[in-house]
C-alpha cells in the first residue's frame, strides 16, 4: 500500500456565526448549491482539440483528486504520490479558494504532503499529512491557502523556473511571508486565489468586515496580500487563449463579462 499523498485542509471561516445567524433551510440551500459547485469544479476542463491544459492526459470522467466535506471542513487528497497528482490538487485548491471567496464564503487552508490513508467510500481520512494540513491551517491569520514545505520538498520540478514559466505557476503558486496568529510571518507558497480574479465590484467587496477585531485583522492582512500581488504585477494575464484552460480567468459580477476590476487591488 503506498501511504505516501498530498492532502489539503480547508475550512470556510465564518461558518459557526452562519450557524447561529441563518435559518437552516436557507443555510442547507445554499451550502448544498455550493458543495455541487465545487464537486463539477473536481473534474476537468476539458474543450475543444488545439486548447492548451495542463492535464491533457487526465481520464476524462475522473476527478482531478479525491474530496471529503464534513460541515465547514474540506478535505482533499491526491490520486497518488506523483508530481503531477500533487499538482492537479493545487489546482483544484486553487480554484476553490476563488470561488469560495466570491461566494463569500472564504476559505482558509494549509495543504501539505506525507503518509495518509484515504478511503473514500467508507469516508476515512487519516495520517501525518492531514495533521500536518490541519495544524498548518489553525496557525494563519489570515483568509489564504499556504503549501507546506514537504509539499515543495517532495516535488521541487513543480516550483522550478522551467516549469513554472510554462504556465505561470509561479504566480499561482505565490511565495509570501504568511501572517501567523502568534505575530510571526512565516515564508511559504500560497495559491495566489488574486490571480486572473476579475470583480465587477473589486476585491473589498468580496471581504464582509463583522466589526470583530480577530475578524478585521485578517481582512487587513487578506487585503495586504492583494496589494502585494497587484504591485507586483502578477495579476493578469492579456491573452487569455495562450493560458491553460485551467488557469484562465475566474469572473465575478452581476453582468456578462467581460468587464474591469472594480477597484486599484
Amino acid at each position: 500500500m503506498n501511504n505516501q499523498r498530498t492532502v489539503a485542509f480547508l475550512d470556510i471561516l465564518g461558518f459557526r456565526h452562519m450557524v447561529m445567524n441563518t435559518p437552516l433551510s436557507e443555510l442547507v440551500e445554499k451550502y448544498e448549491r455550493r458543495i455541487a459547485e465545487v464537486e463539477s469544479m473536481r473534474h476537468p476542463m476539458f474543450e475543444k482539440s488545439g486548447v492548451p491544459t495542463l492535464f491533457s492526459e487526465h481520464p476524462e470522467h475522473s476527478p482531478l483528486c479525491e474530496q471529503h466535506v464534513f460541515s465547514d471542513s474540506i478535505i482533499l487528497v491526491s490520486t497518488d504520490n506523483q508530481a503531477i497528482s500533487a499538482l492537479k490538487l493545487l489546482i483544484h485548491a486553487w480554484r476553490l479558494s476563488q470561488a469560495f471567496i466570491a461566494f463569500k464564503m472564504p476559505l482558509r487552508g494549509g495543504i501539505a504532503f506525507g503518509e495518509l490513508y484515504s478511503n473514500p467510500l467508507r469516508h476515512i481520512c487519516v495520517g501525518k499529512a492531514l495533521t500536518a494540513a490541519y495544524e498548518l491551517e489553525k496557525m494563519q491569520a489570515w483568509i489564504g491557502v499556504s503549501i507546506d514545505r514537504t509539499v515543495e520538498d517532495a516535488f521541487p520540478e513543480l516550483f522550478s523556473a522551467e516549469v513554472a514559466s510554462l504556465g505561470l505557476l509561479d504566480d499561482v503558486l505565490l511565495r509570501y511571508n504568511v501572517p501567523m496568529k502568534d505575530g510571526v510571518f512565516k515564508e511559504l507558497r500560497t495559491l495566489n486565489w488574486r490571480f486572473n480574479l476579475i470583480v465587477e465590484e473589486g476585491t473589498r467587496s468580496l471581504f464582509v468586515n463583522s466589526g470583530h477585531p480577530d475578524v478585521m485583522q485578517k481582512v487587513v492582512n487578506t487585503l495586504d496580500y492583494a496589494k502585494v500581488v497587484v504591485r507586483s504585477g502578477r495579476v493578469y494575464v492579456s491573452d487569455q487563449s495562450k493560458l491553460p484552460v485551467e488557469l484562465r480567468s475566474m469572473w465575478v459580477g452581476g453582468k456578462e463579462p467581460p468587464f474591469k476590476h472594480g477597484d486599484d487591488l
